[in-house]
């Protein structure tokens, strides 16, 4: 037996799995300036990182965000870059249209939000998962328009 097809054999091939998350570098470095010149801290170390499905947090009232380091970590500082967002900037007030949310949600993100998050916090958790599907110029944008006079961006110094 030929040994190409002898290490097809040995070699455990991943079927029916998704591949895993990888981040883009440039929009994590783009993302994480974006937010730490607005004071908040991103961070890649929490106790609840080692919870098999959380892939990162927002500190609630603080402006810290967790980024844990395992999937896709430019869009998970969107999407809990969007709760701190929501919190600090917009006063819990909902930022995108209905429309905007329900046409960028998957049929995972439904099914997700429908069987794990309570019908309070079903607006939040939607629009944060929409804002992580933007394109990085559109969420900076909006981020900006968001946050303008509550969280503007500190001059760095010279």
């Amino acid at each position: 037996m030929p040994a190409a097809v002898l290490l097809a054999f040995i070699l455990p091939i991943p079927l029916g799995r998704p591949a895993p998350a990888r981040t883009d570098p440039q929009a994590w470095l783009t993302l994480e300036a974006a937010f730490r010149a607005r004071g908040v801290a991103v961070v890649a170390h929490h106790p609840r990182c080692s919870e098999a499905g959380l892939f990162g947090l927002y500190v609630r009232g603080s402006r810290t965000v967790v980024v844990c380091p395992k999937g896709d970590r430019s869009e998970t500082l969107r999407h809990e870059g969007w709760h701190l967002v929501q919190s600090l900037c917009l006063g819990g007030k909902p930022w995108l249209s209905p429309q905007q949310v329900q046409t960028s949600l998957s049929r995972q993100d439904r099914r997700d939000l429908q069987q794990v998050v309570s019908v309070e916090r079903w607006w939040r958790e939607a629009e944060a998962r929409a804002m992580a599907r933007m394109t990085l110029p559109n969420y900076l944008g909006e981020l900006n328009r968001a946050c303008g006079e509550r969280l503007p961006p500190v001059a760095s110094p010279m």
